[in-house]
């Protein structure tokens, strides 16, 4: 078997295959009993027609069963014959199979980068110390009291940002009630005892900062405009006018620190408090820091190292990154219909990203192996008992989905990266 192969591009190859006769005769004899066996050709007993008789019948069927057995082996011995380390097939094609002629084809495959490594010892990275201060533990007891704070009725005191006030309300537009305007909305016409937030999350636009100043017993006349975007279509976009009464007034009270409140928080003391909450800052503060060194190595490695990527690779990795970005953005509230407005963007800033994992995985990788880097069984078992926690899932059974879909092998990886990583900081050079 002869096999040439050829650049066809950044990290892609052609490997051209030709298959000798001896092969495809052998092949198609094989192939040639089995049909004769099964051949029921009239004027012969089943299985007993002459081979001739039946490569005549089948020689369209014959030689298309051939072609399918061998282009796939003989693929398999290119393949280890040329020593590539192929990462994807792109396209088998340039199929030609005559017969008595060698069976020859064309095979374009992405093939791992090569490339020079970068320098890996005495990176240059900046240290950042930063201290958990006291004033930082006090805005966390503050932000801990403000989860726990209350409303409480007061009297003789006008409404303030951020208080509640009570409502009796009624509302007109154009001098027709509201309601006959826009049946389905009928809460939004007329309603009493209702309780208003002042500020920009009150249930009708505007109305939160049109309350401020008011106390007990005041009335007003409140024109609300409301948008065009707004849930009641028949309302969207047109003015009403309200005549607001506030009947009562309640006051945002934080607790106190007392037996009580330690005792929800699950602590003895206020001193106990303080310092789990210092505690956790200092772990956030370490992370932080840790995790500012890697961007900084990481930064090095890509600035420092030339490499293409197989286009195959890194065009699955931009999938996987623009459905992780479209699934954090709805998470946060986004629409279907505003991602897919922001389908451009998101496809930009999904291949940029894209492009520097798939070259930090490689580089990553390559640290690792000239390291000896390996991860052991437990800690892949490890790992994946991490993962499936995190899932709430058996890790007997999210072991088995990995090994179905093959992505158990990104297990080791990460943790051959995660090793090669935590060499690079030990052997940075600190500022």
């Amino acid at each position: 078997m002869k096999v040439r192969v050829s650049d066809a591009g950044a990290c892609r190859k052609t490997m051209n295959v030709e298959v000798p006769t001896e092969a495809i005769t052998e092949e198609r004899t094989q192939v040639l009993k089995a049909y004769a066996k099964a051949a029921n050709i009239p004027g012969f007993r089943k299985g007993k027609a002459p081979a001739k008789v039946v490569a005549r019948k089948y020689a369209s069927d014959i030689s298309k069963e051939v072609e399918e057995r061998i282009v796939p082996k003989a693929y398999h011995e290119a393949l280890e014959e040329s020593g590539l380390k192929v990462v994807g097939i792109v396209d088998v094609s340039k199929i030609e199979f005559e017969e008595g002629q060698p069976l020859t084809f064309d095979v374009t495959l992405d093939v791992e980068p090569e490339f020079k490594l970068p320098k890996y010892t005495d990176i240059p990275v900046k240290e950042e110390k930063a201290e958990v201060t006291d004033a930082q533990v006090q805005e966390q007891v503050d932000a801990i009291r403000e989860q726990h704070a209350n409303y409480e009725e007061v009297e003789g005191k006008a409404v303030e940002a951020g208080d509640m006030a009570q409502l009796t309300y009624e509302a007109t537009i154009d001098g027709k009630p509201l309601e006959e305007i826009a049946a389905e909305a009928k809460g939004l016409g007329k309603g009493e005892g209702y309780w208003v937030s002042a500020d920009e999350h009150a249930f009708l636009p505007g109305m939160g900062e049109a309350i401020i100043g008011l106390n007990i017993g005041d009335k007003k006349e409140v024109e609300i405009v409301f948008p065009e975007s707004f849930m009641v279509k028949e309302l969207a976009g047109s003015k009403a006018l309200y005549n607001i009464e506030v009947t009562a007034v309640r006051v945002r009270a934080l607790p106190e620190i007392d037996e009580e409140f330690l005792k929800r928080l699950q602590v003895d003391t206020e001193e106990a408090l303080r310092g789990q909450i210092r505690e956790q800052l200092e772990r956030q503060t370490a992370n932080a820091a840790l995790n500012s060194k890697h961007e900084q190595i990481v930064k090095y490695l890509i600035k420092k190292t030339k490499l293409d990527v197989p286009e195959s690779i890194l065009k699955k990795q931009t999938q996987n990154t623009m459905y992780d970005i479209a699934r954090q953005r709805m998470m946060m509230g986004a629409t279907q219909e505003q991602i897919a407005e922001q389908q451009d963007e998101i496809l930009r800033e999904s291949e940029e990203r894209a492009l520097e994992n798939v070259k930090l995985r490689y580089i990553g990788l390559g640290i690792a192996k000239e390291l000896g880097l390996e991860a052991s069984e437990s800690e892949i078992a490890e790992e994946i008992a991490s993962m499936a926690i995190r899932q709430q899932k058996d890790a007997r059974a999210l072991r088995k989905e990995m090994e179905e879909d093959e992505t158990i092998d990104s297990i080791g990886e990460q943790i051959r990266f995660n090793k090669a990583l935590d060499y690079m900081l030990e052997n940075a050079k600190i500022k």
